[in-house]
């Protein structure tokens, strides 16, 4: 943590994709995080868990850098979001960070090899935790076959329908097409599979999320992922909208959480993102309802150290 403190300022001044590949460049030269206690341990569809702290899909999107993040000290990784083609994603600059505050809006649009190069890159990794795999589209057909490719290769799969860089996926939100598409991926489900939702932005807005986490639910999938970043306007990225990210999301969490548990079985699983970037986000989410974490935002502006820092505060206050 100290020294990421020292290269942080230098880092955040070049351009934050090429700033990302540097850092990931530089992740097997950190010290590996072997945490394993057993309080810490989760159970869930997808696995018994070393500590329920995931790596949210987006860090890296082509699946080429998973035996470096392992060692951070994870419970398990969401790898992609990949596609069935290749996508090149939205015209840079597509990326802005806020330091003062910590957060980031994003308007990436998938960048990505496409699937078949995605399951090569897997394949090629070493990881002894939990790898999931996050997939989406343009067509329905197309987001079908993705799912059906990348399963034999991956513990489950996040269905990312709620990206707000992609305006495509929008339609996929509507009650009749998001039927459609559940219920063409059900025969094909061979592993655990959740749906990343949108965020609670209101409470008209999110009893129409809910709606499609419940279908979702009766159909026979494990759980959701919630939720996504908040779309914003953003003069400076060239689409001028993105995702906006970090700790101001905290507090919706914790509604779309409540809501959620509220209208699911027990056994639906919660994947919390959205804000977490301390063990007390953890100890406050769990305590909610969800059943893991996920963290991405809170990595790129506290560094590498966090996984381990977090561990050890959740060792030495577990909460309830």
């Amino acid at each position: 943590m100290h020294y990421y403190k020292l290269v942080a300022p230098i880092l955040f001044r070049i351009e934050p994709e090429r700033a990302h590949a540097l850092g990931m460049s530089f992740m097997r030269l950190v010290p590996a995080v072997n945490i394993d206690e057993a309080s810490l341990h989760v159970k869930t569809k997808f696995g018994v868990l070393r500590n329920p702290i995931g790596l949210a899909a987006g860090f890296d999107k082509t699946g080429e850098h998973l035996s470096a993040i392992e060692r951070l000290g994870f419970g398990y990784l969401i790898a992609g979001t990949v596609t069935l083609d290749p996508w090149p994603g939205h015209p840079k600059p597509r990326i802005v960070r806020y330091p003062k505050d910590k957060t980031m809006v994003n308007a990436l649009g998938f960048p990505n090899p496409g699937v078949d190069v995605f399951i090569e890159n897997l394949k090629r990794q070493k990881v002894k935790v939990p790898v999931l795999g996050s997939v989406s589209g343009r067509e329905l057909e197309s987001i079908v076959k993705c799912y059906d490719k990348l399963q034999p290769n991956v513990a489950g799969i996040e269905l990312n329908l709620s990206s707000p860089n992609t305006s495509k996926l929008k339609d996929f939100r509507k009650p009749d097409s998001f039927k459609e598409l559940a219920q063409s991926m059900r025969p094909l489900k061979r592993k655990p599979t959740y749906l990343k939702i949108p965020p609670y932005v209101d409470e008209t807005q999110f009893l129409e999320v809910l709606e499609l986490v419940k279908f979702w639910e009766q159909l026979g999938f494990d759980g959701v992922t919630a939720a996504n970043a908040i779309p914003v306007d953003e003069p400076r990225v060239s689409i001028k909208t993105g995702g906006f990210s970090g700790p101001p999301l905290f507090p919706n969490l914790i509604k779309a959480i409540k809501i959620i548990r509220q209208n699911v079985p027990k056994d639906f699983e919660v994947n919390a993102i959205g804000g977490i970037s301390s063990a007390e986000n953890i100890r406050t989410a769990m305590s909610e309802g969800a059943n893991t974490v996920q963290i991405l935002t809170a990595l790129v502006f506290e560094g590498p150290g966090l996984i381990k820092q977090i561990l050890n505060d959740l060792k030495k206050h577990p909460g309830n």
